[in-house]
């Protein structure tokens, strides 16, 4: 892990625009967006309908015009804030048509057994796409406003954050009013940031590898898995995962610490991986794929960063380049894409991008960084706690509690998949009250248990006894009525 700043001597909400990294006074309407990917398209779009010119940039090539696209096929889930930023640019329901609902996530037992865990109420989903397919809809919807140049193959070398300048390879440079850089989580703007100013960054990489594999759909062109669910195989300290494709084929990706990639190197290591741990997806991905996409794989890394602020001068950072995260939440598309909503928000507020980027770090980095620690928590979740009875269990108790109080008592994902009533921060505040009112709800049960078996014994001896203990029982009723279940939890719960 590198750390330039320990996050808990940061207090994002005091971020300010007096501080060094004060946004300038530049005027104008020239936006320069560097990165056409989901985050860098989105907000082009976002930027155009408010009247700004932008020039959209990427390095690559046009990937609508491509065979096979160059970089992660890992599939995203878009959930409430992705949809209601795509409902913004007036492209939801077209991008809904080419996904597919999940309704919860399906769990693969060794011996092949499986079970259903829903994520929330009935008809709540989230909705498997393509990450290529709906980067294609955002550029095609980007490159439809007159308002918007694409500028394809323009690698980026520097960003003059001072000038508002931006260079880019054997092209030249060219001056905007504003910069909007989503050039992802290895951001070359970000890098200037670091060089030029006052800028607090950390970044972990966590230990754990990944590698994608697929599942071709049967001789009739079906599924072979029950659709609308997103497949898990927990395995302690690693899992296979499996997203739907609208062709009935699967994206599959196993992640694993860098010890397991060592037993990948030979066939009957590979082999023996998933003879041991993953029998049942030995027939659906088939023997000869398997080591076709296994075999000497070395695994791709996965990286978290945090920094702050996000806006210095007139260039600001978003998406992955102001907040990469693992991807075991599936929240990194709709949180780049609600940071995007969130710009648009404050501009509508302020009637200015300017004014809006004064006030844009306050308004996001801290929720930004809650959402990073809580994808770090859901890979523990994923792999691990979800086999638990008791991870089950839970979920019945927010489910039948929600139901009971759905304003009241909203559970973790329920929170961040379903609902924007909540910032990322306050859905993980919430989490922590919430775990409080159940501790302390199975710490009173606990001693009410104990209190009712005192109070039999006694009752039992006083009328053995001939009354001896009359007191005795008395005196375990009204303790049980003063400190069991409910007395002991009323402190917790919500006027």
């Amino acid at each position: 892990m590198t750390s330039l700043v320990s996050w808990d001597d940061v207090d994002c909400n005091e971020l300010d625009p007096s501080s060094s990294a004060k946004i300038s006074s530049t005027g104008g309407t020239s936006v320069a967006v560097i990165g056409a990917g989901l985050v860098g398209s989105l907000t082009a779009c976002m930027l155009a309908q408010r009247g700004y010119n932008v020039d959209l940039y990427e390095y690559r090539s046009d990937i609508r015009k491509q065979d096979a696209v160059q970089g992660r096929s890992i599939n995203m889930t878009i959930a409430i804030r992705g949809l209601d930023s795509l409902e913004r640019i007036g492209i939801k329901d077209t991008v809904l048509s080419k996904s597919i609902p999940l309704y919860g996530r399906m769990i693969h037992n060794i011996d092949g057994s499986t079970y259903p865990v829903p994520y929330g109420v009935k008809d709540q989903a989230v909705y498997s796409i393509s990450r290529t397919e709906i980067n294609k809809l955002l550029i095609t919807h980007a490159e439809s406003h007159p308002n918007v140049k694409m500028h394809f193959e323009h690698k980026l070398e520097k960003v003059n954050i001072k000038e508002n300048r931006v260079d880019f390879a054997g092209v030249g440079s060219k001056k905007f009013a504003t910069i909007v850089s989503a050039d992802g989580s290895f951001s070359k703007t970000r890098a200037q940031f670091l060089r030029d100013t006052s800028f607090n960054y950390s970044q972990e990489y966590i230990d754990a590898l990944y590698i994608e594999l697929s599942i071709l759909p049967n001789d009739q062109g079906k599924s072979k898995m029950p659709l609308n669910y997103l497949h898990i195989w927990p395995r302690g300290s690693f899992m296979l995962i499996g997203l739907p494709n609208q062709d009935m084929s699967w994206t599959m990706t196993l992640f694993g610490p860098k010890s397991i990639y060592s037993e990948l190197q030979t066939k009957e290591g590979v082999l023996g991986v998933f003879t041991k741990y993953f029998p049942d997806a030995i027939e659906l991905i088939e023997e000869e794929r398997i080591l076709e996409l296994c075999l000497g794989s070395k695994g791709y890394p996965m990286v978290s960063v945090k920094c702050s602020p996000h806006v210095i001068n007139s260039t600001m950072l978003i998406g992955d380049a102001a907040h990469a995260m693992v991807p075991f939440y599936g929240e990194g598309m709709n949180c780049g894409f609600e940071d995007a909503l969130v710009l648009d928000d404050l501009i509508s507020e302020h009637k200015s991008l300017n004014t809006a980027l004064q006030h844009y770090s306050k308004s996001r980095c801290e929720d930004v960084h809650a959402m990073c620690d809580l994808a770090m928590y859901n890979y523990v979740e994923m792999r691990d706690l979800v086999r638990s009875p008791f991870f089950r269990l839970r979920k019945a108790m927010d489910n039948l509690l929600h139901a009971l109080s759905p304003d009241r008592w909203v559970p973790l994902y329920t929170s961040i998949r379903f609902q924007r009533k909540l910032t990322y921060k306050e859905c993980m505040d919430n989490k922590k009250w919430q775990d409080e009112v159940l501790s302390a709800a199975g710490k009173y049960s606990i001693a009410f248990l104990a209190q009712a078996i005192l109070a039999g014994g006694v009752y039992y001896s006083a009328t053995r006894e001939g009354g001896w203990a009359k007191d005795g029982l008395e005196w375990a009723a009204n303790r049980i009525a003063n400190t069991g279940v409910f007395g002991g939890i009323r402190g917790y719960l919500p006027v």
